[in-house]
């Protein structure tokens, strides 16, 4: 019993922590994870290639070093492809949903949402606003789970 203590424990402020990471440093976090992958793609793929692996190791240092090299505008252009993905699957559901008849206000508050978040994540700054409310639910999750493993 004390070792899933130990390990909730570890696990809820590694939440903590890596949630006020996200709070803090916002879209930086991003940044330093894109470079993680990168590195950790690249030091795979040379040991693939020391495997003799050719293949695997040659795909994985190139997804590692165009990770590096490209990483904020590889990043920027999915948001901006992501986003307005979502703001069209939004505009579909609410045309969807204006046909019914008599739509419920909570039919119609979520095809609007999604409009809203996909401009917002393509055009605006709502990438931020999502890391913030990431890290806030990492801490609070975190918060909780340290509590429930201290009165274990």
């Amino acid at each position: 019993m004390a070792k899933k203590t130990n390990s909730e424990l570890f696990s809820s402020l590694l939440y903590i922590i890596i949630g006020v990471l996200l709070v803090i440093f916002r879209s930086q976090t991003l940044g330093w994870a894109m470079t993680v992958a990168g590195v950790v793609f690249v030091v795979s793929g040379i040991l693939d290639l020391v495997k003799k692996n050719w293949v695997g190791g040659a795909v994985s240092l190139i997804i590692g070093i165009l990770i590096l090299i490209l990483g904020w505008a590889a990043a920027q252009i999915v948001l901006l492809v992501l986003g307005i993905l979502i703001a069209v699957k939004g505009v579909v559901a609410l045309i969807d949903v204006l046909k019914r008849k008599n739509p419920g206000v909570l039919a119609v508050l979520y095809p609007v949402l999604s409009i809203v978040v996909g401009l917002m994540l393509a055009f605006g700054n709502a990438l931020d606003m999502m890391i913030i409310i990431v890290g806030v639910l990492l801490i609070v999750d975190g918060v909780i789970g340290l509590l429930g493993s201290l009165k274990k």
